[in-house]
């Protein structure tokens, strides 16, 4: 575990902008919050995270939780069938992914074999997943606050 003023210097250098010390200190409560410790590999997760926040709805707090959700189901299982994580994915989604979305988060995530990002025959490891499930929380935490939104 780095220490605060370590830690605060290494995601300045990983964003390349410097940090209000109040703004450092919500963002220590949101990686409490979501059960991470001040580690290269967490500041790392959040700098990336952070830099892509523009693209979303969420708030920086979802969006690590639905990071830690997917680390999380990728711990459990070492290799996994294509199909079986497609079926996943459907299910996390409530079957509101199409298959051409599902085939985008491979796209982002997963490096190419035999020309494809995604096959239902591979057998993808667990850390390779992590970002296409990341992407598989996000989408259904966004299409939920649409749903909340649409019923006021």
């Amino acid at each position: 575990m780095l220490s605060n003023i370590d830690a605060k210097k290494y995601l300045e250098l990983h964003l390349d902008t410097t940090i209000s010390d109040s703004a450092w200190y919500r963002l220590k409560k949101i990686l409490r919050d979501c059960d991470m410790e001040l580690t290269l590999e967490s500041l790392q997760t959040v700098a990336t995270i952070k830099q892509q926040k523009q693209y979303t709805k969420l708030s920086l707090k979802q969006l690590i939780q639905c990071h830690v959700q997917a680390q999380l189901l990728a711990s459990k299982k070492t290799t996994v069938k294509g199909d079986a994580v497609f079926k996943e994915l459907q299910q996390r989604t409530k079957n509101k992914a199409h298959r051409t979305t599902i085939i985008r988060w491979f796209q982002c995530s997963v490096v190419q074999v035999n020309g494809k990002y995604f096959d239902k025959e591979r057998n993808y490891k667990a850390e390779e997943l992590v970002k296409v499930f990341a992407l598989a929380f996000q989408y259904a935490a966004k299409h939920s606050i649409i749903k909340i939104g649409k019923g006021q």
